[in-house]
Order: structure tokens, then sequence, then C-alpha cells
């Protein structure tokens, strides 16, 4: 088996040296290669599986510009992406590691979503395993509302655990505390709720004055907000979050919830 990796970002950076390690041939094509290196062209040319890690809206072009034969598979690591957008080639598949890769960050350890059909899936689950991810089926085929779905739920785990802390760190400054202690004093915390809600899903992990039925605390927390001139919608679609989750754990009576929808605006 010879893949071909055609693009050269973060993603193709992590993904041929893992390729590589698992024992795999790899040959990366670049739009403008170096000397000895090779085109998207040449690289696909080589290859059984070709793997387009470019960016989501250079994917169909790219596609639609190789050179395809007969028996070829290509694939794409996006999360948000149909595999229509691989269309011209033979057969298609998705593979897409759930995780970030900042810095030298590998693959090993992540979920990571495959959408392929019978012929395929097997043994994408088996390289998966060789790679150290851990295989999750996605449904084949998974239209575009469903992939804009599935990205929108990583993302909002990913990145948008950052804009809470952003908007944490912003009230940390409000309380006149160092800046540069905010985020090593608050992340530890967002680690200990994630390792919670794994032990003991989300409802179990949900803390918190809005978990407690703490109307008067969450009050405080709004006038906070607007004393230090930040808009609280943040807060409060997140409190009303934590109120559908606290409610479903049954960590809260009846009264205490009318009391925080009626706080929250939504009585």
């Amino acid at each position: 088996m010879t893949h071909a990796v055609i693009g050269w970002g973060r993603l193709a950076r992590a993904l041929v040296p893992a390729l590589r390690e698992a024992g795999e041939t790899v040959v990366i094509g670049r739009r403008l290669p170096g000397e000895g290196g090779l085109t998207h062209a040449e690289a696909a040319r080589q290859a059984d599986w070709v793997w387009l890690t470019v960016p989501d809206d250079h994917i169909a072009a790219t596609a639609a510009a190789l050179p395809w034969r007969p028996g070829q598979l290509a694939l794409h690591c996006s999360g948000a992406t149909p595999l229509s957008a691989l269309a011209p080639a033979p057969a298609v598949a998705g593979f897409h590691p759930l995780k970030l890769l900042a810095g030298d960050a590998g693959l090993a350890g992540a979920h990571v979503g495959i959408e392929a059909g019978d012929a395929h899936r097997p043994a994408l689950e088996a390289l998966a395993l060789a790679l150290g991810l851990v295989p999750l089926r996605l449904p084949t085929p998974m239209d575009a509302p469903a992939r804009a779905a599935y990205h929108a739920a990583a993302n909002l785990a990913a990145s948008g655990v950052l804009a809470v802390l952003a908007e944490a760190q912003s009230l940390w400054a409000a309380a006149g505390l160092a800046g540069a202690d905010a985020l090593p004093a608050l992340a530890p915390l967002t680690r200990g709720a994630l390792d919670t809600a794994l032990a003991r899903g989300l409802t179990g992990a949900v803390s918190g004055p809005v978990a407690r039925g703490d109307a008067g605390v969450l009050a405080r927390h709004r006038q906070a907000l607007a004393a230090a001139g930040l808009p609280e919608d943040l807060l409060l679609a997140l409190a009303q979050r934590q109120l559908a989750l606290a409610q479903a754990g049954g960590r809260l009576s009846e009264t205490q919830v009318t009391a925080l929808r009626a706080h929250l605006g939504k009585a």
C-alpha cells in the first residue's frame, strides 16, 4: 500500500510520520514542490490511497484536478465537508481525527470519525488502530447537514471552550487579579470538570450556583459583568443550559427551577 498525502498543513505533518511509523509507504504532493519533491498529480499517480489534507474550500477543486485511476481510494480528513467533494475519485472515504493539532501534537489517543462503505471501512478501522486512534463509525452516507452538525459539535468542544475561558479571563482581570495568572489558575477547573463528566456524565458533573439553585449568587455574577462592561449573553446562555443539565440530573426542586428560569428570563 502506498499513500499520497496532498497538502502540507498541520494535519499532514501529524499524519505522515504516524503512517510511516505504522510501516506504511508515504509520498507527499505539494502545490510548489522543492527540488526532488512531487507535485499533487505526481504523488497521486504513485498511490493506492490519496489523502487530501488541503483546506476545506480546496478539497473539491483539488480532487477534480488529480489524475485518478481505477482502484484508488480518495480520503479527506475534514469534519465539515461531505464526501461528495471527492466525487471525481473512483472510491471515497472520510477519516477525521478529533484532535487539536497544535505544536508537535501527534494523533495517537484521539477518536477518528470514519465514513466509508463496506469495501473500505475494515481497512480504515484497522489503520486507525495501527495509528493509535479509536475508530468512530460515522453514518454512511453522511449528508451536508449531518456533517455540519457533527463538525459544530467538535468545534464547540474545542474552541468553544476557549471562548468561555476568554470570558472568564476578562472577569478575572475585572476583579483586579493579574491577567497572567488567569489561565494557569482557571484551566485546572476546566480539566476537573471534564474529568468528572467522563466519570459521571454531564448531568452528574454540573456544579456551581445554577446546579445549587442559588439565584442570589447568579445575580451577583450578572452584576459583576455589568460593572466590568461585559455583555451577559454568554453567561445567561450557559446558565440556561446548565439549568437543563441540573434538572435532568434531578438536582433541583420545581421551586428552584421556576425561580432560576424567572431570573434567567425564561419564566
